[in-house]
């Protein structure tokens, strides 16, 4: 039976191990291939150190898609920069995924917080939903207490006060474009 090919095998299953497992191909090798063919970059990350780095990534994937506008610092600065992921304007901002946790009757998900001008949470909404079907909170700087995980729960104010529907996201961000002191 013949492999298929790495390209194929990637765009079918949008995830490099599974497709490099598949192809039969050694990882430099197929990584060279998919660049070769164009259906990634030599920027583009492939490889994450556990699912919830991936889950990340695809939250910054999906941000950047309503917010087409935004600079991605990761892919022109700093790979992984440590205090913000985007820059619209003149605002910097983190873009986070959590997954849903679940203790007892307690449900919530953990963010870590940034020293961003504004984090933009992912949240997921069942176990496995991942990031299309993810709640979005936009967070103020101002509005985060904690140094440490925030805990978000439905019924507490940084949930109410802050989730907003996905199509909205690039509005909010064009009105607190420009308000920066």
């Amino acid at each position: 039976m013949k492999k298929k090919d790495i390209v194929d095998l990637y765009l079918e299953h949008k995830d490099f191990d599974r497709a490099v497992k598949l192809s039969g191909l050694p990882a430099l090798s197929a990584h060279i291939k998919l660049i070769s063919s164009g259906v990634i970059s030599l920027q583009d990350k492939v490889k994450y150190s556990s699912k919830g780095g991936k889950l990340g990534a695809l939250a910054e994937i999906e941000f950047q898609k309503l917010v087409p506008n935004a600079v991605n610092y990761n892919t022109i600065v700093q790979k992984n920069n440590p205090v913000f992921d985007f820059k619209y304007g003149d605002l910097t901002i983190d873009v986070k995924y959590s997954s849903f946790f679940k203790r007892g009757n307690h449900n919530y998900w953990r963010i870590q917080p940034s020293k961003a001008d504004l984090l933009v949470a992912f949240l997921e909404t069942k176990k496995g939903k991942g990031v299309k079907d993810a709640e979005i909170l936009i967070i103020p700087q101002a509005f985060i207490d904690v140094k440490t995980n925030l805990h978000i729960t439905r019924n507490k104010s940084i949930y109410t006060d802050c989730i907003v529907d996905r199509n909205q996201v690039s509005d909010i961000l064009a009105d607190y474009n420009g308000l920066k002191g």
